[in-house]
């Protein structure tokens, strides 16, 4: 017999039993040029092709696996959802896809080990039957080194988060010396430069101790801040919530270290000099803090009281006391437009350009 004729007989006896190629064949030749494992099943979920990049991850000669079920290549507790993703691809009308969209999947070797998968399936019409065709990519190594990445990451993330729980720590110890300090002066004016200070102190370890307690080490929460730092402002000054309520209306806005410093001191002096000003002799009133997004990236930031306002309209920019110098230099630090108000008490709202809003 003629080595044509031997061919021809072996595609004969392959097609019988429903085989399509085999090494000698042209495609065949073509598709062993592929990384990839490229292997086809028929109808049965018999294997009908496999490549030779199919036998580098699989560790199956192409001879062993040959007419056999696609199960042995399959960990077990994946053979019936497989069987049942190839009848219900069958039966759509769409020729390919890629497979394990809702899960990992995952392939076995010949030495019973398994590995991680992505892999897309096609399917195509030949003499009225179905032919099945995978193509499959080991991702070991993909894996391992993403999860070298997350590990990695996960590692900065822990040492991120104790530099802010050690910063907190550090600036409230700065915090209780300065107060040990404030009731040590002789004086009551002195006492309350340390306990200005200290507020200030305080407000920075607030935001390091967001940070610490974050799920995202590079934005903080402004709405749960804002609450902590009011709390903790009307507990500095003794002041009762029940003789002055305090109103907050922030928006879920996130913003970074940057942003979050001086809005978060500038917030400090407002809100101190209305717990310090706007409610003498007992006084009863209303304080609101509003922290709200806008269009185009605008955050307004506004502190209002219905006290005894200021005796006369203040020039921020001309006036020389610490706590309005410090809003003035913060507000240039965000670039922030400043409006002050005094009809029925005191309105101070800045307005300015944020980069980390949620």
């Amino acid at each position: 017999m003629t080595e044509r004729a031997q061919h021809a007989r072996r595609v004969e006896i392959r097609q019988e039993k429903g085989l399509l190629l085999d090494s000698s064949d042209p495609l065949a030749r073509i598709l062993d040029l592929a990384e990839d494992a490229v292997l086809s099943t028929n109808e049965e979920q018999q294997i009908v092709l496999f490549n030779q990049g199919a036998e580098r991850i699989f560790g199956y000669t192409a001879q062993e696996v040959y007419g056999r079920a696609l199960d042995m290549l399959l960990p077990e507790r994946f053979v019936q959802i497989h069987r049942q993703h190839i009848m219900n691809f069958a039966e759509s009308p769409i020729s390919a896809r890629r497979m394990g969209e809702r899960r990992e999947i995952f392939g076995r070797r010949k030495d019973g080990t398994e590995f991680p998968a992505e892999a897309s399936i096609s399917k195509v019409e030949v003499d009225g039957r179905w032919l099945f065709t995978v193509i499959l990519r080991d991702i070991t190594e993909r894996k391992l080194t993403e999860e070298k990445i997350r590990s990695s990451l996960r590692e900065k993330e822990i040492l991120l988060k104790e530099i802010h729980h050690r910063v907190k720590n550090n600036l409230q110890v700065v915090s209780s010396l300065m107060g040990l300090q404030a009731r040590a002066a002789p004086d009551e004016q002195t006492r309350k430069i340390f306990q200005e200070s200290q507020n200030r102190i305080q407000s920075m370890a607030l935001l390091h101790e967001r940070l610490y307690q974050s799920k995202n080490l590079s934005d903080i929460d402004c709405a749960e801040y804002v609450r902590q730092l009011a709390a903790f402002l009307f507990r500095a000054y003794g002041v009762s919530s029940n003789r002055v309520r305090l109103s907050i209306d922030v928006d879920a806005i996130q913003m970074n270290m940057d942003e979050a410093v001086p809005v978060g001191l500038i917030l400090n002096e407002l809100l101190s000099n209305c717990l310090k000003h706007a409610f003498p002799e007992g006084r009863e009133g209303e304080i609101v803090v509003a922290l709200q997004e806008g269009p185009e990236r605008k955050t307004r930031m506004l502190v209002r009281d219905n006290g005894v306002g200021l005796k006369d309209e203040v020039n921020l920019w001309a006036t020389k006391t610490l706590g309005w110098r410090l809003i003035r230099t913060l507000a240039d630090q965000l670039k922030a437009s400043v409006a002050v108000r005094t009809e029925n008490g005191t309105e101070i709202e800045l307005i300015f350009d944020t980069h980390a809003q949620g």
